[in-house]
């Protein structure tokens, strides 16, 4: 998904076209080694004259030239034929959309939690555990309606009935989980290497907040500018507009939500997913500390973790 190779998307449209042919077809064909011209030719043999259905899952590519290209290679099929793309960024989904998306809500938290149950244990199992089942309904409340959330955390606790497990789970934050190929943390990042690297450090400075936490959008542009967050490559435009498309470029890859404005006072919220996504790309940088911290972060040099524990001491006697 993060890598939109033309060449490559046809020969999987080839393969899937193939699959459904007579019996006569093989189920895949060897087209791999087929130049440009004779891997289009393939394609408008297959597709000429048919009605199709094409699904693009999670689309990263923003070249609108690549978009065109696709669709004029594939727009051989009979009337009827459609296509559907899914994507995390509102601006991906407008380019290639020609009806208005269908942006999808979070699962319900009784649909949430059916998902974590099936995922933590096995079949009727969970009727055992009366008090495990009752953790699991507030850790579910974590996962906002994100069912890869739900997933990730559920089969962590797979097998394991030990209730201080579940109420540590509960407690931390989803980045301190061990994180598999398919699991949240690096679905999310996904979106964040996809960003500019101007935006990822701004992104980043939210690490610096706590979870909920209600941003003002002229305060935290401000504080990108006074930081050095914001830069200017034309010398016409002021900082104070290139940070306010820095708000609207994160909104528009679902960085950000909950928006309010209250006349020129714009508030808004990050998820708290997202929160853990801006944490963990910062933790090289900078540490969160609070009175229940206990151990110094070793990337920190002696000087640095110093300074904390004077921090966490003073956090203490407050």
């Amino acid at each position: 998904s993060d890598d939109f190779d033309i060449m490559q998307i046809i020969i999987k449209i080839i393969n899937s076209v193939s699959a459904f042919g007579p019996p006569s077809i093989p189920h895949q064909e060897n087209i791999n080694n087929l130049d440009t011209e004779q891997l289009l030719s393939r394609l408008r043999h297959k597709l000429s004259g048919q009605k199709f259905l094409l699904v693009l899952d999670d689309i990263w590519n923003n070249d609108r030239g690549k978009w065109i290209e696709l669709i004029d290679l594939i727009d051989i099929g009979a009337a009827g034929s459609q296509i559907i793309v899914t994507t995390r960024s509102k601006s991906i989904a407008k380019m290639t959309g020609t009806l208005p998306s269908y942006v999808l809500s979070g699962l319900s938290q009784d649909d949430c939690f059916s998902l974590f149950v099936k995922w933590a244990f096995k079949e009727g199992e969970e009727i055992k555990y009366p008090d495990l089942v009752e953790i699991g309904k507030e850790i579910v409340k974590k996962c906002a309606g994100v069912p890869l959330a739900v997933r990730t955390l559920g089969s962590s606790l797979f097998s394991k009935y030990d209730a201080k497990k579940w109420t540590s789970l509960r407690d931390c934050e989803i980045w301190n989980l061990e994180q598999k190929k398919d699991d949240i943390l690096p679905a999310l990042k996904l979106s964040y290497d996809q960003m500019p690297s101007y935006l990822r450090q701004c992104f980043a400075y939210f690490s610096l907040y706590p979870k909920d936490y209600i941003f003002s959008v002229s305060d935290i542009t401000r504080l990108w500018m006074a930081h050095g967050l914001v830069q200017s490559q034309n010398r016409n435009e002021q900082l104070n507009d290139i940070a306010g498309e820095y708000i609207q470029e994160l909104n528009s890859r679902s960085f950000l939500q909950d928006f309010h404005s209250n006349g020129p006072y714009v508030t808004f919220k990050v998820h708290d997913l997202i929160h853990d996504l801006a944490m963990y790309v910062a933790k090289e940088e900078c540490v969160a500390v609070d009175s229940h911290t206990r151990n110094i972060p070793e990337h920190l040099d002696d000087e640095e973790s110093v300074e904390v524990k004077e921090l966490i001491a003073l956090h203490r006697r407050k």
